[in-house]
């Protein structure tokens, strides 16, 4: 790995994260993106350039607005600092070309949607819409048929569809959100057909641990209560980008010997 381009790559991620947290805190409360200068989401005040400055700025201040002093979320630097590794370690996987891209891409996707389906119980369809077209249109150029791409979109989103379907007559309600079944869609045109099976399949084991560790922690947790599952696919979604191949690999491995 070429030392000077790693660094590069995390220094663009960051700038890119401390984007992604002025989509995660707007778009949910319906706020225009690019429209308006950032702000303190404490007291409204409009924020200069040298509180801008990702990750050092809030750091600085202690997780503090420099103006009405209230309290600043330590996870905006800490998403920030998240998307520069990301980066960095789509460039390592995959070194500079299409698959750097695609992984960004997609890891990008959902890192958005997991926070602010953690934070409002609620996945953005304009973000899923925006970043499937960027996956489209990268995973063209790199060589693959449109056909092989929507084969994928459609298994996953036809997976989710049925579970969407059956818990709800299982439950005479909605017990599961529809935002869900087009996640799972969005990154089926990434991980194409086989890979989007093992991904679906993996987010719900991850839901399980996670409830169980949320229950080992105390924490009760009733049969009605609403859980937000994005979070659980995009975990999934990402395990499943770097070692799906070597999976499916495994599992053929299995079958004909």
């Amino acid at each position: 790995m070429n030392i000077l381009y790693g660094v590069i790559y995390v220094m663009y991620g960051i700038v890119f994260g401390s984007f992604y947290n002025v989509v995660i805190y707007r778009l949910p409360i319906n706020l225009s993106i690019v429209k308006r200068r950032s702000f303190c989401p404490a007291c409204r005040t409009k924020l200069a350039a040298r509180d801008l400055i990702p990750v050092f700025s809030q750091l600085s201040l202690k997780n503090r607005c420099r103006y009405c002093h209230g309290k600043i979320a330590i996870r905006y630097p800490l998403i920030e600092l998240f998307t520069g590794f990301l980066f960095l370690l789509s460039y390592c996987l995959y070194g500079l070309g299409w698959d750097m891209f695609k992984s960004v891409i997609l890891w990008s996707m959902l890192l958005i949607t997991a926070v602010i389906d953690y934070d409002h119980m609620v996945i953005m369809d304009g973000v899923l819409a925006l970043f499937s077209g960027f996956m489209i249109i990268c995973r063209v150029l790199a060589g693959l048929s449109v056909t092989d791409i929507l084969l994928g979109g459609v298994t996953g989103f036809g997976l989710y569809l049925v579970v969407y379907i059956l818990a709800g007559f299982v439950y005479r309600k909605e017990a599961f959100g529809f935002g869900d079944v087009l996640l799972m869609g969005a990154v089926g045109l990434f991980l194409g057909w086989d890979k989007t099976i093992i991904a679906a399949i993996l987010s719900f084991y991850i839901a399980l641990v996670a409830v169980a560790i949320r229950k080992l922690l105390g924490e009760k947790i009733r049969k009605k209560d609403e859980i937000p599952f994005g979070p659980f696919i995009c975990i999934a979604a990402f395990i499943t980008s770097i070692y799906g191949e070597w999976v499916i690999t495994f599992i053929k491995t299995l079958i004909y010997t």
